[in-house]
């Protein structure tokens, strides 16, 4: 029997859980009834199998300590004889024992002590003083045990048993161990489980929002049979909203209880306004609190129909998104926060507004940024179903654990506004309607506030938006299944697909299945599909820009696979039946390679490195607002004086007029071409282009021509780390000429040094080809530029990144790391 009332009751704000722990760890989260431990540092790892490490007495003196998240893979090298082949990206993988010891708190003595594991891959056993606690396939989703009734006063150990010996167990870079957080959770026997909170907005106007909330409570607690629940809503400012009280008859074991509150005036979320506010419900009895739980929530209604496609608050929205993988590149599959943020930054200045979770779910970080970033996400449950895609993938595991890995998938991330979207797949092999009836079903029962997708499911009949992969970029592919499904909406999961290499140019169109077929396309015609694709006109009729290598592809946004960024806007762009789509990639990743020695394909318009490609700046002139200019390619062309280059500009003003060592070439409209292109003689010097809107200049974009490299430029993203183990700096690299210009062909090797309390954990150039180690202090730039990632320890004080190259000026630059506000 639940019983209403209106309570002025005042909740402390849940704090977000940040900072690390030692053998004997203080809680960094700590809110009335449950407290947080971090459980990143001080973990002994060894690579092997090693029988009998789950015990307490197992001798580990002779094991690596670390922190995690942790990735052994990419910390390999790569190897055309390691097993995962190009599908892992030629990287280890193999079997990986974790230990870590900490000691009984008497604080915790009759309550509930949780571990949590935001991700391991894959195949994982766990053990507290050798009890093993259980194992869970799936690498990409949380798990936890109670450690309660095997835990003993003084020294526990908790092992961890990581088993990716067979592979390859995905069609892209998996990454290999515990690679996302650890935490140690403490609460009483009164508790709200992980993901027991659910928080929708049925009914929204502009004067207010029905919020109801789905609560489970887990009573463990002999003799409680009643409760005070109390519900209070606050804003990102911390200003209180909203709150009401119930009080609930508990039962032993799982509580259902429901509530609506009315929030007055609400700031609703969206890309451009990422409002954001706090649920917190306080579960007490008598004077005792027994538990308090928080989740962000957000206001926001979507509509997906094929009369007024996507809206957003009832505004008409086009889904300008992109697809990535999991991995950044250097670091791997253990990406730190601000790793994470900094490529998140990128795509925000790109104009993109929504990112698809290609093929698996994300570290929850990920979702948390979203939300008060402002990305929507199509989040995607798994790649395949009952058939396996790769040898040793998840097929193997789906029978016997998709229920409990999608149950975990939807509860965990149902409150986030950024999710507007679930995906139950992607290109599945052999699916059925049957299953694909059966996962729907599931998803609904927990969650029937968003439509349901699958990418290249569009032929079955329980989804509710028709997700075209490839087919969708074919000439008419769209129309013709709108025509058989006329009130089926359409989403593109995968459009488009295009290759770009940062720096390289090519002025003669290429076709994958003509000119680099990949393996699944080596023997079939391109005739087979020239009258289905997009045909991209040639720059010129002999190829300015030879010698290339061809797995490297060009940057005119002519290298093509059915169809280019232009003509996906121009096709797409009007549709209603069309809600938008996702691109074939954001950033490049690790895998998925056709062949020895590429690392990857280049599909993403940014590279390994977190470097933009042209074909970045082709999608910011057509997605962004924000008045720009780019131009292509540079202007350091030696050899070829007097040779007329095609020289485009990417604007979204209304024209642009172009200027050759100070002299006008013409100013031309911006048209449907969605490019502007001149063909210029080559002549060293200045070249600078003027965009401008109704003769009001808006942007500008100078080139000059770079002489011999001389010295390295470096630019650091932050000035100011905490000593939390966790912040992160980025160095961009840069190779320039005495006047500071930059060399766009440069490839000189550089050589890292840090002094001071921080760590090199990564180096990359984005030269798929470059084969060097990501944990080493020396890279190569790659048409002039490199990237070097820079983790904080535990210790305060300025650290210096000194950075050399034979035969240039040496350069450095300094970094304060200030105290950690938060315990360690």
């Amino acid at each position: 029997m639940i019983k209403h009332s209106v309570s002025p009751y005042i909740v402390v704000i849940f704090l977000t859980m940040l900072g690390g722990c030692s053998v004997n760890p203080m809680p960094v989260s700590e809110q009335k009834g449950r407290y947080s431990y971090d459980f990143n540092l001080k973990w002994k790892f060894n690579l092997g199998d090693f029988p009998g490490a789950s015990g307490v007495d197992y001798p580990d003196e002779d094991w690596r300590m670390l922190n995690l998240p942790h990735d052994w893979s990419i910390e390999g090298d790569y190897d055309s004889l390691n097993p995962a082949g190009p599908a892992g990206g030629f990287l280890p993988a193999g079997i990986g024992w974790y230990r870590r010891y900490f000691e009984w708190n008497p604080e915790w003595q009759n309550k509930r002590v949780v571990i949590e594991f935001d991700g391991v891959y894959c195949n994982s056993t766990v053990w507290i003083n050798g009890v093993e606690l259980g194992i869970r396939p799936n690498g990409y989703i949380g798990f936890s045990y109670d450690l309660t009734p095997h835990l003993q006063q003084g020294k526990n150990l908790l092992a961890v048993r990581v088993d990716h010996s067979k592979v390859p167990s995905g069609r892209w870079y998996t990454g290999s161990g515990i690679y996302r957080n650890v935490r140690l959770a403490v609460m009483e026997q009164l508790y709200i489980p992980a993901g027991g909170l659910f928080i929708r907005t049925p009914e929204v106007d502009k004067k207010s929002a029905e919020v109801a909330v789905d609560l489970e409570v887990i009573n463990e607690v002999p003799e409680m049979d009643e409760i005070r629940i109390i519900y209070t809503i606050t804003d990102q400012n911390g200003r209180h909203q909203a709150d009401n009280t119930q009080v609930v008859e508990l039962v032993q074991g799982e509580n259902q209880t429901q509530t609506i509150l009315e929030l007055p005036d609400p700031l609703l979320w969206s890309p451009d306004t990422p409002n954001l506010y706090y649920l917190t419900v306080t579960i007490a009895s008598g004077g005792k609190v027994w538990d308090e739980y928080q989740s962000s929530f957000g206001v926001r209604t979507i509509s997906f129909t094929t009369e007024n496609g996507f809206l957003l608050n009832g505004e008409k929205t086009i889904l300008k998104g992109v697809c990535n993988h999991h991995d950044a590149g250097p670091v791997g599959a253990a990406v730190p926060v601000d790793v994470l943020h900094r490529r998140l930054k990128i795509l925000k200045n790109m104009g993109c507004n929504a990112i698809r979770t290609s093929h698996n779910p994300f570290a929850p970080e990920f979702y948390a940024l979203c939300d008060s970033m402002g990305f929507m996400v199509m989040n995607e449950a798994f790649d395949g179903w009952e058939a396996e895609k790769a040898a040793f993938d998840y097929g193997l595991n789906f029978e016997e654990w998709w229920d409990k890995d999608l149950e975990a998938f939807i509860k965990r991330d149902r409150n986030h506004p950024s999710v507007i979207i679930w995906s139950i797949g992607n290109e599945v092999k052999k699916y059925t309607d049957a299953t694909q009836r059966k996962l729907t079903g599931f998803v609904k029962k927990l969650d029937n506030t968003r439509p349901i997708t699958q990418g290249r499911g569009y032929n079955g009949p329980a989804v509710d938006l028709a997700g075209f992969n490839g087919h969708g970029e074919y000439r008419n592919g769209l129309k013709h299944f709108h025509e058989k499904n006329p009130t089926k909406p359409i989403v593109g999961t995968e459009i488009t697909h295009g290759m770009q290499t940062r720096g390289i140019y090519r002025t003669k169109t290429q076709y994958r299945r003509r000119d680099y077929p990949a393996p699944w396309e080596i023997g079939k015609p391109f005739s087979g599909i020239a009258k289905k694709v997009f045909l991209v006109e040639d720059l010129t009729d002999e190829e300015l820009f030879a010698d290339i290598n061809p797995l490297y592809h060009s940057s005119y946004d002519n290298s093509i696979v059915r169809m280019s960024i232009r003509d996906y806007w121009r096709e797409t762009k009007d549709l209603t039946y069309f809600m938008g789509s996702f691109r074939w990639t954001g950033f490049d990743y690790l895998g998925e390679s056709f062949s020895w020695p590429a690392r990857t394909m280049s599909f993403g318009v940014i590279d390994l490195a977190g470097f933009p490609t042209d074909s970045y700046y082709l999608y910011q002139s057509i997605w962004s607002d924000k008045p720009m200019a780019h131009m292509l390619p540079h202007w350091t062309h030696p050899g070829l004086e007097g040779v007329e280059i095609p020289v485009v500009v990417y604007t979204n003003c209304t024209s642009a007029e172009l200027f050759l060592n100070g002299k006008s070439l013409g100013e031309k409209p911006m048209t449907d071409e969605l490019r502007i292109i001149w063909k210029v003689p080559y002549s060293a010097g200045e070249l600078k282009v003027v965009a401008k809107t109704d003769g009001e200049v808006m942007a500008t974009q100078t080139y000059r021509t770079a002489r011999e490299p001389y010295a390295i430029a470096i630019d650091m993203d932050r000035s100011i780390l905490s000593a939390n183990h966790k912040d992160v700096v980025h160095a961009e690299i840069t190779i320039v000429d005495r006047n500071g210009v930059a060399v766009p062909g440069a490839g000189n090797l550089l050589n890292f040094e840090i002094e001071g309390p921080a760590r090199l954990i990564g180096v990359e150039n984005g030269d798929i080809l470059d084969l060097s180690p990501h944990k080493v202090s020396y890279r190569k730039t790659f048409n002039g530029k490199c990237l070097a990632i820079i983790q904080s320890t535990g210790a305060d004080g300025d650290f210096e990144l000194k950075v050399t190259s034979e035969g240039l000026k040496k350069s450095s630059v300094k970094v304060r790391v200030k105290p950690s506000q938060k315990p360690i």
